[in-house]
């Protein structure tokens, strides 16, 4: 059983969530040990499992904590209940003795930039549509604390935050550690480090990151997120081990590499390795835009990028397939573009 703070308040401006939102605050409240969640399934099929309600108190401290969130705060839910991110926005305001206002479950949240927001937690398709309504960024502006999870923060999106001073705080977490355990300042004030929250820690198993969060888990997660660890409280993303291409022997992580091939296109795109007889896998671009009757050359790469990492062809694709929650899907991007033409880069 989760206490509620006296001055917790909750106004609803969007009812679609309400009666999921009543069920979960009914079932904090019971005297289970633990809660069901959904994970978000961007690295495979969602599963549903167990977590303690000692954790979500632990977990929920920690951001109160960290954000130093006060009772009678002014706090936006736009997240899915279903999830832990949304979950965890309610326990946090349940706890802490937040104002919590519910909104839609969508990107346009242009209705609602009347409301005086304290802290809200945004996917980053929210934030790209906030930051592209000329009101956006003075509504943001006037947030104390912006959080974005659930997916990578685009360079587009980096950008603008930067051009409009905007700075946001970038989660590292999941279901299983109870949303983030890790936090970075993106766009004005932007920083390359994750750095952890109060009680954990970071380890390295071939690279990968492990989390050691005893007020979570008694024993240590192993994720297959790869990093280049600073020391045990910090560490730098550097993409998944999932999906590493091994393209002649050499492994290429496909995030790293689209970052440095935004530069050069200025759009969303998305790296994959196709099977390749002499290669073993290839490193291929997905554009996403309206096909190009001008030929991609390698010299548009030369000084940016390895002769390695030079895609070996291209194709063009109208939108990119995304998780329930706004995550990039990679296998599901990579399946839709079979039927599409692809052309060598010479």
């Amino acid at each position: 059983m989760i206490n509620v703070n006296p001055d917790f308040k909750i106004t609803y401006h969007s009812l679609k969530q309400k009666e999921s939102i009543e069920a979960f605050t009914k079932e904090l409240k019971n005297e289970a040990g633990y809660i069901s969640c959904q994970t978000s399934g961007s690295t495979g099929k969602p599963k549903e499992i167990q977590i303690s309600k000692k954790a979500l108190v632990v977990s929920a401290q920690n951001s109160i904590d960290f954000f130093e969130l006060k009772n009678n705060q002014n706090a936006a839910l736009c997240l899915s209940i279903d999830f832990i991110a949304g979950k965890m926005m309610l326990v946090r305001s349940l706890i802490a003795g937040m104002h919590l206002h519910i909104y839609p479950v969508n990107t346009d949240l242009s209705n609602y930039m009347n409301q005086d927001i304290d802290f809200i937690a945004l996917v980053p398709l929210q934030l790209d549509q906030l930051l592209a309504d000329e009101k956006g960024a003075p509504y943001l502006k006037n947030i104390n604390k912006i959080l974005v999870g659930g997916a990578a923060i685009s360079k587009t999106t980096e950008e603008l935050l930067v051009h409009n001073e905007l700075t946001v705080f970038q989660s590292y977490g999941m279901t299983e550690t109870v949303t983030h355990v890790a936090i970075k300042k993106t766009g004005y004030q932007g920083e390359a480090i994750f750095r952890s929250l109060a009680g954990v820690r970071f380890e390295t198993n071939e690279n990968r990151l492990r989390i050691i969060y005893p007020g979570i888990s008694n024993h240590p997660i192993q994720t297959n997120d790869l990093v280049h660890l600073e020391n045990q409280n910090s560490f730098q993303w550097l993409g998944r081990a999932d999906f590493v291409i091994n393209s002649g022997g050499i492994k290429i992580s496909p995030e790293q590499l689209e970052k440095k091939l935004y530069q050069i296109f200025n759009c969303e795109l998305m790296v994959i390795g196709i099977d390749d007889a002499k290669l073993g896998q290839k490193v291929s671009l997905i554009i996403k835009g309206e096909t190009s009757e001008y030929p991609i050359e390698k010299s548009i790469f030369k000084d940016l990028i390895h002769p390695f990492e030079i895609p070996k062809s291209y194709t063009f694709i109208n939108d990119f397939e995304k998780t329930l929650n706004g995550k990039l899907d990679r296998n599901k991007t990579a399946v839709k573009t079979k039927g599409l033409v692809w052309k060598n880069i010479l």
